[in-house]
C-alpha cells in the first residue's frame, strides 16, 4: 500500500471517531515509519511495506477505540519541546503553556529587573504534582540558573519527569520528590529566598462531564472531589510555611472563590483564559517582607 493510500484510509477509519482523524492518521504513520510528515507529502507514492503497514493499521485501531496519539507514540509536543508520556502521567496540553509562558515572563520581568543586585540562585521554582515534568522543564529551559523542586504522589509519574529532565538536561537542576503534594518535603530548602509555585492539581468536579479521551488517562490526575477543590484545597494549607511570592495555578473560574478563602496574605493579580472555563490564576503575596 502506497503512503496516500495508507493515509486515506487511516482518516476514514478516525473520522467517526476523531476531530483531527487526518492529522492523526499523519501523526501514526510519521512515527511508524519514522520519517516527518513533510516527508509524507513529498513520498506519498511509495509503499508502506507489509510490517509498517500491520504496525499502522494496530494503531489507527487503537486510535479508533478512543487512546490519545501522544500514549501511542509516546511523545507529546509541549512548549516546543519534545516529552516522553505514558498512561502514568496526564498528557501535556497547549493551555498549559499559557500558564508557563506567565511563569517565565513573571520571574523575568518582575523579579530580576529590579533586583540585579541579588542573584538567580536565590529563586527556587516549586512544580506540585509534576507528571511528566513539562511545567518546570519548560521554564528551566528558558531561564538559566534557577533550580526546581518537584513532587508527585506517582513513582511512575516520576520516573517520567526524570526521563524527560535527563533528555532536556536539567536533571541536575531538579530535586524530585515522592510526595503527596508537599508532605514528604522538607520545607527548610524553600528557606533563604523566593519561591514561585506552580501546580496543575487534579480540579475536575466529581460529576463533571469531560471529554471521552480523559478516560485513558489516571483518574488521579483528573478528579478533585465534589467541587473540584479536595486537593487544592489541602495543597494551600500546606504551602501556608512556605510563604510563596507567586502562585500559579490551573482550575475553573467557578473554583477561584472558592480558593480565596483558603488562603489568605495573597491577592489575585491576574487571569487567563484558557478551554472553556479553565483559567491560569496567578496570586501573589501581598507584603514581600514577611
Amino acid at each position: 500500500m502506497q503512503i496516500k493510500q495508507a493515509l486515506l484510509w487511516g482518516h476514514e477509519v478516525l473520522l467517526l471517531s476523531s476531530e483531527s482523524a487526518r492529522l492523526d492518521a499523519e501523526i501514526l504513520l510519521s512515527y511508524i515509519i519514522k520519517k516527518p510528515a513533510t516527508f509524507l507529502l513529498a513520498h506519498n507514492e511509495e509503499e508502506v511495506g507489509f510490517l509498517n503497514l500491520w504496525r499502522y493499521k494496530r494503531l489507527i485501531e487503537k486510535r479508533k477505540k478512543g487512546v490519545p496519539v501522544a500514549y501511542l507514540t509516546g511523545h507529546r509536543e509541549f512548549y516546543f519541546l519534545d516529552f516522553a508520556v505514558n498512561r502514568h502521567v496526564f498528557i501535556p496540553r497547549p493551555d498549559t503553556e499559557i500558564l508557563v509562558d506567565s511563569v517565565i515572563s513573571y520571574i523575568k520581568n518582575s523579579i530580576f529587573p529590579p533586583r540585579r543586585a541579588g542573584k538567580i540562585q536565590d529563586l527556587k521554582l516549586l512544580d506540585v504534582g509534576t507528571g511528566s515534568g513539562c511545567i518546570p522543564i519548560s521554564v528551566l529551559k528558558n531561564i538559566e540558573g534557577i533550580h526546581a523542586v518537584a513532587t508527585d504522589i506517582s513513582r511512575h509519574a516520576l520516573h517520567v519527569a526524570e526521563k524527560n529532565a535527563g533528555k532536556h538536561r536539567v536533571l541536575n537542576r531538579i530535586h524530585f520528590f515522592h510526595s503527596d503534594l508537599l508532605a514528604s518535603v522538607p520545607h527548610s530548602i524553600f528557606k533563604g529566598g523566593d519561591v514561585i509555585v506552580t501546580a496543575n492539581l487534579p480540579y475536575i468536579p466529581t460529576d463533571f462531564q469531560i471529554h471521552p479521551e480523559t478516560k485513558f488517562e489516571p483518574n488521579i490526575s483528573l478528579y478533585g472531589g465534589g467541587d473540584g477543590m479536595d486537593i487544592y484545597k489541602a495543597f494551600m494549607k500546606q504551602i501556608e510555611s512556605i510563604r510563596p511570592r507567586a502562585i500559579f495555578l490551573e482550575l475553573f473560574e467557578f473554583q477561584i472563590a472558592i480558593l480565596e478563602k483558603y488562603l489568605s496574605g495573597y491577592s489575585l493579580k491576574r487571569t487567563e483564559n484558557m478551554t472553556g472555563q479553565a483559567k491560569m490564576l496567578m496570586l501573589e503575596r501581598e507584603n514581600f517582607a514577611e
